[in-house]
């Protein structure tokens, strides 16, 4: 899944992004007006999985909200300040530590180290509560509702009744750990080349900015690879083809990625409606058509 920017429009990734948007405001009231949730009830085994899923994710969820919103008494930093402050007071350490005398410059080097220690501590204390990789793994472990939904979806704009096997959940399972997999590694890799970058360019505070799109891209293509799986596109193709529609991908995966971030409702009712609002999305811009 090689990313080559030649049949990538980007005027046309606007135009994407407003199809979607329109998409997305609809997508609750089609959710309601057909239904989806009740064939999800017809399959007791998808319950069942969705229920462990969901019982592990609350678990998971509550620490992580009760972590974020009760660090460590044992920690108390008493300087209300902006990072911009510590790292102001870290330089005049350094400073000074080249100038001073030998037996005052493990003071000034323990100082440093305190003030360092505190301001790491600070930007954890103020972290989003999921982190991408997080973001990811629920992806995964709720696959197989997300592609329950999308080919619910599909069956009713294209007026069909295609009944899912197990197998089918199963292949759709795996190709949702190939996809997450490899772009959890390619983010990683962009991620260290755009932090080398923007680290010699002295705008290291861009970095987490620009990969927040760039995880968004690729929660994107997770929804719009779900349609695509449909009408059995190979992981290759169905990457050339959502890349040439990376502004809805994008807004998709933007929209989710902060969506999620919502304590324990987020990451289980986001996933749904973005199936829902991927498929209709292909559906509307006839995505499978295209030539490849």
């Amino acid at each position: 899944m090689k990313f080559n920017l030649s049949h990538i429009n980007f005027s046309e990734g606007m135009e994407q992004a407003s199809v979607a948007l329109r998409v997305l405001r609809s997508t609750p009231a089609f959710i309601k007006k057909h239904q989806l949730w009740k064939g999800f009830l017809d399959h007791k085994w998808i319950m069942i999985v969705t229920i462990l899923i969901m019982g592990t994710l609350s678990v998971t969820l509550y620490y992580d909200v009760h972590d974020y919103f009760s660090p460590d008494e044992g920690i108390n930093i008493n300087l209300d300040i902006p990072t911009e402050g510590f790292d102001d007071g870290i330089q005049a350490l350094e400073e000074a530590a080249l100038i001073s005398p030998e037996n005052a410059k493990e003071s000034l080097e323990a100082g440093k180290k305190s003030l360092s220690d505190a301001k790491d501590k600070l930007e954890d204390n103020h972290k989003p509560l999921f982190s991408g990789s997080y973001k990811f793994l629920i992806l995964i472990f709720l696959e197989i509702l997300i592609f329950h939904f999308a080919v619910g979806t599909n069956n009713i704009l294209k007026n069909e009744n295609r009944l899912l096997i197990v197998r089918e959940f199963s292949r759709a399972q795996i190709r949702m750990i190939k996809i997450m997999a490899h772009k959890w590694i390619f983010g990683l890799i962009i991620y260290i080349l755009v932090s080398i970058l923007f680290g010699i360019l002295g705008l290291s505070k861009l970095t987490n900015f620009i990969m927040f799109f760039v995880y968004a891209f690729f929660m994107g293509f997770a929804f719009l690879d779900n349609y695509l799986e449909q009408y059995h596109f190979s992981i290759k193709k169905s990457s050339k083809r959502i890349q040439s529609h990376f502004g809805a991908a994008t807004f998709f995966g933007i929209i989710a990625s902060a969506g999620m971030s919502i304590p324990v409702i987020g990451p289980i009712l986001m996933p749904f409606i973005f199936a829902v609002a991927a498929t209709i999305y292909g559906h509307e811009v006839a995505m499978e058509k295209e030539v490849v």
